[in-house]
C-alpha cells in the first residue's frame, strides 16, 4: 500500500478529517490531500502526521505491518482530549480462515498479517477481511476492507460474516429475520440467488462493524 493511502487509514482511525489533522501538524489540508491521493510523495511532515495519528513512522512509510502498535496508547496530551478511542489494530485473514475463525490454532501465526486499523471500538477477536466477488455490490465494491467482530450479535438488516455448512465456505451477506425465519440476503439487485434461507445450515461468525477501506 502506498504511503498516501497508509495516512489516509490511519487517519480515518484516528478519527481526524484532513482539516483537523492539517491544522495539527501545521501544513495546509490541500498538502494532506495531495499526500493522500499519491500527488505528493513528500515525507516531510510524515513524524507529524504518524504522532497525531498515534502510529509508527515505520508503519506510514510502508517499512513494517507487522510492528504496528496493537492498542497503541498515546501521550493525550499530544491529542488534546479528542481522541475518543484508542484504534485497534486487527489482522487481514482470507475467508477460509474465516470459516476456522473459532479454532484457537487460525488466529496464531498472525504476525506476518497485515493489520488495519478498525474506525470504531471492537472486541479482540475481531479480524478485516477484504471483499471477494459482487453479491454486495454497489456498496461494497471487491477489494473494500470491512472489520468484523464476533462478539457482536447478530441482527435484522445488519452485515454478517458466515459459514455455509453445504458449500463448506464463508460468505458475507446482510442478515434477516421475518416471520420466525432466518436469511442472509445478497444486497446486489442483478446477483441470481437474493436469499439463502438459514435452517441450521449455516453459522454466523461476526458482525460487521465497520468498512470503507478500499485497496
Amino acid at each position: 500500500m502506498s504511503i498516501g493511502g497508509r495516512v489516509k487509514l490511519a487517519r480515518k482511525a484516528a478519527g481526524l478529517t484532513q482539516s483537523d489533522l492539517a491544522e495539527k501538524v501545521g501544513i495546509k489540508q490541500s498538502t494532506i490531500s495531495e499526500l493522500e491521493r499519491g500527488d505528493s510523495r513528500s515525507t516531510t511532515h510524515l513524524a507529524l502526521i504518524a504522532k497525531f495519528c498515534s502510529v509508527s513512522t515505520e508503519y506510514l512509510q510502508g517499512i513494517s505491518d507487522s510492528s504496528l502498535p496493537i492498542n497503541y496508547a498515546p501521550d493525550p496530551s499530544n491529542l488534546g482530549g479528542e481522541r475518543l478511542h484508542v484504534a485497534r489494530y486487527v489482522p487481514e485473514i482470507s475467508l477460509v480462515q474465516a470459516g476456522e475463525w473459532t479454532e484457537v490454532s487460525v488466529q496464531q501465526d498472525l504476525d506476518s498479517a497485515v493489520h488495519w486499523p478498525c474506525p470504531v471500538k471492537c472486541g479482540p477477536d475481531t479480524f478485516a477481511l477484504r471483499v471477494e466477488g459482487l453479491s454486495m455490490s454497489p456498496d461494497f465494491p471487491p477489494g473494500i476492507i470491512i472489520f468484523v467482530d464476533p462478539e457482536v450479535q447478530p441482527e435484522s438488516g445488519k452485515k454478517v460474516v458466515a459459514f455455509l455448512e453445504d458449500e463448506n465456505t464463508a460468505t458475507f451477506k446482510q442478515y434477516f429475520e421475518d416471520a420466525g425465519k432466518k436469511f442472509l440476503k445478497a444486497m446486489n439487485p442483478d446477483w441470481p440467488t437474493q436469499y439463502t434461507e438459514i435452517n441450521g445450515n449455516c453459522r454466523i461468525i461476526g458482525t460487521v462493524v465497520s468498512a470503507g477501506f478500499e485497496t
